[in-house]
This record gives structure tokens, C-alpha cells and sequence, in this order.
């Protein structure tokens, strides 16, 4: 599967003609190629968007270079350049990632954790997964999301009324997030890490084999207290 992430800014009064180009180029995508899209606005900035594009298909490549090359498409372009893209600030960043599956059914599509304190878990949160390669895809007052491939992450500030029971991962519900590393390497680099910044690290006399004989992981602590393993297996 590929990843196509476009970040731009939008004219203001333009929003009506930027829905109806979507719209127009939600149907030539899906007559295209086998797609998911989901066109998203900073909650901060009502200009700023980000257009997320999963090709779902067997050969992913094949249906980009499609979409790149047909004429409708090329045609909707130049007319969102012309009519609805910010003229002061007319850059598109564009990313595309690539993870192994053919097909998103049954993979997870995002994980989305409330916060006692939403500056310190994103701080946090935005650390560690930057060293995986996951890269910022939205900001707003009260939330951060980020994404790598066709997974994403979104940490959310609670309300105050909710705060008062701290989150425990021995009661019923979510005990830990649990993530692929690239190497024991990794595993390692990230533990040192993890120790410079202060964080717990859990079952430390275990270390690095606390999963068990054949596992290579590191075992640690959000700022909620929430379980976080970085693991690399056998």
C-alpha cells in the first residue's frame, strides 16, 4: 500500500468551490483506482488542509502513475491551483509512504489516547515517534495526530471532569501500545534514550528480554502511565 499526504493552504471565501472540486475528485480517484481519501482541516487554521490518499489496490505504483497521468485529473488540478490554492502561500508539500500490505482490511487505522496534560504528552508522544518515522499530520488547540504509512496517532486533552481518575492499565480496557522496531539496534539506541529523558522503564531487571526468551524489546511509560513496547522479536 501507498501513502500519498499533501499539506496546503486554501484561499479564504474559497471553501464552496474547494467541496465541489473534492467532490469531483473523489469520483475520478474511485473510477480511477481503488482508494481511500479523506481531506482533513486544521481546527486552528480553517485555510490549512491536509488531503490523505491510501491506494488500496494490488499494484498501488500502477494506480498512482494512472491518476498522475489522466487528463481530468490534470485538468482539476491546474483549476484548484488557479481558483482555490493560496495565492500568498501557494506551496504543496507532498509524502508518500509505503507499508508492506496489499490491502488495509483488518490493519488497525489509527489509535486515539485522551491526556491529563496534552503539552506533555505531545511532547512526549511527538519524540518517540519521530524516531519510528512517523511525521506530524495535524495540530490544533486541543489535539496532535501523527502518521506513518496508514497508521496514525491522535493524543486529545481531556476534560477536566474526566481527569480525576488517573488512567491504570491493569483495569478493564487498553494495557499497552505495542510497536515494530527496525533492530535490536533500535531497541537499544531508543532505551539509552528513554533513561536521558527520565522515563520509567518497566521490567528493567529483565531487560531486554522481559517478553520472554525470544523477545528484543523495551518496556515503558507514557506520561498517562500508559505501556509502551518497542520490539524487534526474536
Amino acid at each position: 500500500m501507498i501513502t500519498r499526504i499533501y499539506r496546503y493552504k486554501i484561499r479564504e471565501g474559497a471553501e464552496g468551490k474547494y467541496l465541489r472540486l473534492q467532490e469531483r475528485v473523489l469520483a475520478l480517484y474511485r473510477r480511477l483506482a481503488e482508494v481511500d481519501v479523506l481531506f482533513l482541516r486544521d481546527k486552528k487554521d480553517s485555510t490549512q488542509r491536509t488531503e490523505v490518499i491510501r491506494f488500496l489496490g494490488i499494484d498501488p505504483a500502477e494506480d498512482i502513475r494512472c491518476i498522475d497521468a489522466d487528463p481530468l485529473i490534470m485538468q482539476l488540478f491546474a483549476e484548484f491551483k488557479a481558483e482555490i490554492l493560496d495565492s500568498q502561500h501557494p506551496e504543496i508539500t507532498e509524502e508518500n509512504c509505503v507499508s508492506e500490505g496489499l490491502s488495509a482490511a483488518g490493519k488497525l487505522h489509527h489509535v486515539e489516547i485522551y491526556c491529563s496534560d496534552l503539552g506533555k504528552s505531545a511532547e512526549f508522544w511527538g519524540w518517540f515517534l519521530s524516531e519510528l518515522g512517523y511525521k506530524e499530520l495535524q495540530k490544533w488547540p486541543s489535539g496532535i495526530s501523527f502518521i506513518l504509512a496508514d497508521t496514525y496517532l491522535v493524543l486529545v486533552q481531556a476534560d477536566k471532569k474526566h481527569c480525576d481518575s488517573p488512567f491504570h492499565r491493569c483495569r478493564p480496557g487498553l494495557n499497552h501500545l505495542a510497536f515494530h522496531a527496525a533492530s535490536r539496534r533500535q531497541v537499544d539506541e531508543i532505551t539509552e534514550k528513554l533513561r536521558a529523558r527520565g522515563a520509567v522503564i518497566l521490567y528493567d531487571d529483565r531487560h531486554p528480554h522481559a517478553g520472554g526468551p525470544d523477545s528484543y524489546a523495551v518496556f515503558f511509560e507514557d506520561p498517562e502511565r500508559l505501556k509502551v513496547e518497542l520490539t524487534c522479536g526474536s
